[in-house]
C-alpha cells in the first residue's frame, strides 16, 4: 500500500471517529435548552421559506410585533420580522429541518435539526486536515485532524446547531482557497474565497472576521491588487444584509443595529473571559487542550511569523471581533468556538516542533492536558485519590528528567514516557466525551 492510500485510509478512520463521537448522545448532550438559539435559527429559516417573512424568537425590546408563546414548556417572545441576524444560516438550518420532516416552526425537535451540526462538525475536521496539509505538511494535518476529531470541548460543542459551527468549516475553506491562490495565482481561488466570506457575513455579521483575515494576508504579502479584487466581491455581498433589513423594516433594522453595536455585558476586561470562564455551552468545562492551545499559539508569534501567516491572521481577526463586539455573557460558550481550530492547529505544530525536543515545554504540555483529562475521566468515575495523583505526577516527571540529567538512557525513558502519555491522552479524550453529561 503506497503512502497516499495509507494517508486516505487514516483520514477515513479519523473522520469515522469524529462522526461516532459527535453522534454519541447527539440529541441528549448538550441538553435541550442549553441554548434555544438552535430553535431561533431554525424558526427564522422555516418561516422565510414557507411564508417569506423572517419570524423567530427574541428577547429584545426593539420589536413591537411580538407575542408570548409557550412551546415545549418554555416561554418565547415570537417576533416578526426577525432582523437581528442575517438569513443565510437560518435558511440552511430551516431547510435541513424541513427536509428532515419538520412541517412548521411548532413541529420541531432536536432530532430534526442536530444532524446538521453533526455533518458540519465532521466537515470541519476534514477541511482542517486539507488546510493544514496545504500550508504545512501531512504530519501536521494528521495531528491536527486527530485532535480536532477528539478534543472534548470541540466534539461536544460541535453538536449544537449554532451559527459558529456553520462559520468554522466555511472559514477554514476560504483560508484553504487563499492558501492555494498564494501558491498557484489562479484567480478562481481568490474569487471563490471572497464569495464564501461574503456569504458568511450574510450568516452573521461578526463573520466579517473571515474576510478581514484574508485582507490581513494580502496586506502582509503586499498583494494590493488582489486585495482590491477580493474586496470588490466580498463587500457588495456583505452589504446585501442592509438591503434585506431595509426591505422588511428599515427603522427596526437600524434600531437593532444600535443594540448590536452597544452590546450589554461588554466591559474593558471582557477579553479575560477567554481564560477565566471556560464555558462549553452554558456550563464551565475546563479543557487543558484549549488552554495549552493558547500557549502553543504564542509560540507561533515568536517563531517565523511569515511561515504561520494564515493561522496568525485568522486568530488575530477573530480576536479583534471578540475583543470589540462579543459580550461577556454567562453561558455563551459558543462565542469561543471559532478560536478552536486554530488553537488545535497550533498544538499540532507544537507536537511536531517541540514535543520530546524541548523537555520543559513537553512537561508542561503533559501537566496541562493530563490534569484536565484526569478530572474529566478518572475523577468522574473513581473519584480523587492523593496517592494516585502523586504517582501520576511522579510518572510525568520522567519527561523532565532529560533536561537535568544528560544520559542517553534517561533521554530514551523520558521520550518513551512522553509518547505513552500522548497516546493515553487521545484515548482519554474519547473517554471524556463518552462520559459527558449535564446532570
Amino acid at each position: 500500500m503506497n503512502s497516499k492510500r495509507l494517508l486516505l485510509l487514516f483520514l477515513g478512520f479519523i473522520l469515522l471517529i469524529s462522526y461516532l463521537l459527535r453522534a454519541d448522545n447527539l440529541y441528549t448532550w448538550p441538553r435541550k435548552g442549553a441554548t434555544f438559539d438552535e430553535y431561533a435559527w431554525t424558526w427564522q429559516g422555516i418561516n422565510l421559506i414557507k411564508n417569506g417573512i423572517p419570524i423567530s424568537w427574541s428577547p429584545h425590546p426593539q420589536y413591537t410585533d411580538k407575542k408570548l408563546v409557550i412551546y415545549q414548556d418554555t416561554a418565547f417572545y415570537v417576533v416578526k420580522p426577525y432582523l437581528e441576524h442575517p438569513p443565510v444560516f437560518g435558511l440552511v438550518a430551516g431547510s435541513y429541518a424541513m427536509l428532515n420532516g419538520a412541517s412548521d416552526m411548532y413541529q420541531l425537535s432536536l432530532e430534526d435539526i442536530r444532524g446538521l451540526a453533526l455533518l458540519l462538525g465532521v466537515l470541519s475536521v476534514f477541511i482542517l486536515f486539507v488546510l493544514l496539509a496545504e500550508i504545512y505538511d501531512k504530519k501536521v494535518a494528521v495531528l491536527g485532524a486527530i485532535l480536532y476529531a477528539t478534543v472534548p470541548s470541540v466534539v461536544i460543542g460541535s453538536r449544537l446547531v449554532q451559527n459558529e459551527n456553520f462559520f468554522i468549516p466555511l472559514w477554514l475553506f476560504s483560508l484553504y482557497l487563499i492558501a492555494k491562490f498564494l501558491k498557484n495565482k489562479r484567480s478562481l481561488y481568490r474569487n471563490l474565497a471572497a464569495f464564501t466570506c461574503g456569504i458568511l457575513v450574510l450568516a452573521k455579521v461578526p463573520w466579517a472576521a473571515a474576510g478581514f483575515s484574508i485582507v490581513l494576508i494580502f496586506l502582509s504579502t503586499k498583494r494590493i491588487g488582489d486585495l482590491y479584487k477580493f474586496l470588490l466581491i466580498f463587500v457588495p455581498i456583505g452589504l446585501l444584509y442592509f438591503a434585506y433589513g431595509f426591505y422588511y423594516d428599515k427603522d427596526l433594522f437600524l434600531s437593532l443595529w444600535g443594540l448590536q453595536l452597544n452590546r450589554y455585558d461588554i466591559s474593558f476586561n471582557s477579553i479575560f473571559a477567554l481564560f477565566q470562564k471556560p464555558y462549553l455551552t452554558d456550563r464551565f468545562y475546563t479543557d487543558g487542550w484549549i488552554y495549552f492551545g493558547w500557549f502553543s499559539l504564542f509560540l507561533l508569534f515568536v517563531k517565523d511569523q511569515k511561515k504561520h501567516l494564515i493561522l496568525i491572521s485568522a486568530v488575530f481577526s477573530y480576536f479583534l471581533v471578540f475583543l470589540s463586539a462579543i459580550p461577556d455573557e454567562a453561558g455563551h460558550g459558543w462565542y469561543r468556538y471559532p478560536f478552536y481550530p486554530f488553537l488545535i492547529s497550533a498544538t499540532a505544530l507544537f507536537l511536531r516542533e517541540y514535543f520530546t525536543k524541548n523537555f520543559i515545554t513537553t512537561f508542561f504540555f503533559i501537566v496541562f492536558i493530563g490534569t484536565s483529562l484526569l478530572q474529566l475521566t478518572w475523577a468522574s468515575v473513581f473519584g480523587f485519590s492523593y496517592p494516585f495523583f502523586r504517582l501520576i505526577i511522579a510518572s510525568w516527571l520522567l519527561a523532565l528528567l532529560p533536561y537535568f540529567i544528560e544520559n542517553k538512557k534517561i533521554v530514551k525513558i523520558g521520550k518513551a514516557s512522553s509518547y505513552l502519555w500522548l497516546v493515553a491522552f487521545l484515548f482519554m479524550n474519547i473517554w471524556a466525551v463518552l462520559l459527558y453529561t449535564e446532570q
